[in-house]
């Protein structure tokens, strides 16, 4: 059973999305790890994500932290995907990242 929720877990929630998202795009400045700096801060960045995860799963269910993590990692990556680096999305990829939030928010209730 977990403690009574605090508002730190939340905080430690979104640090660790934000590093996420970092490590994402820091791997994509990389180039598959042709570059070392991004490909060194890339991996700081995800293991510093996996400890405030950590720290959250203290005070947030692991089924809520873990899927809000991702999905809202996995959803401001790929809008930066979009905005920062010109991917495109068929209509297909944009229905799924519809389904992830519709998914994100179901688990936020469950």
């Amino acid at each position: 059973m977990l403690p009574e929720f605090e508002p730190i877990h939340l905080l430690y929630l979104a640090i660790a999305i934000v590093l996420e998202i970092a490590a994402n795009v820091l791997m994509k400045q990389s180039h598959g790890f042709a570059y070392k700096r991004p490909a060194v801060a890339a991996i700081a960045c995800a293991l510093a994500a996996f400890t405030a995860l950590s720290f959250a799963i203290r005070g947030i269910q692991l089924s809520v932290a873990y899927g809000v993590w991702g999905g809202v990692g996995l959803i401001a990556t790929a809008v930066l995907g979009i905005a920062v680096f010109g991917e495109k999305l068929r209509l297909s990829g944009w229905v799924g990242l519809v389904l992830i939030t519709l998914g994100v928010c179901l688990l936020k209730f469950a």
